[in-house]
């Protein structure tokens, strides 16, 4: 969870989220310049929908490259050959 939240702090310095001052997760007692939480979480669905369509991409490239077949990916994932090939065939 720590690299997850790391990483969409950064995300959201990159992109320039507003930020003002807020109370330290670590320190409620001290203030700290942080990005607008409301604007972190609209980043981390919009995160979660690209990290979603970058799976699919991969599994699409583990099937055709590797011959890897739903019932494998379904395994992986811990899901059943249907619900993988719903989740993660290919759009286009």
């Amino acid at each position: 969870m720590l690299v997850a939240r790391n990483a969409l702090a950064d995300m959201a310095r990159e992109l320039g989220l507003p930020r003002g001052r807020y109370p330290d997760p670590d320190d409620p007692t001290r203030l700290k310049t942080q990005p607008d939480p409301l604007e972190v979480a609209v980043l981390a669905l919009r995160a979660r929908d690209a990290l979603e369509l970058l799976a699919a991409e991969h599994v699409n490239r583990a099937r055709e490259l590797n011959g890897v077949t739903w019932e494998q990916v379904g395994e992986r994932f811990g899901i059943s050959m249907q619900s993988a090939h719903s989740r993660f065939r290919s759009r286009s």
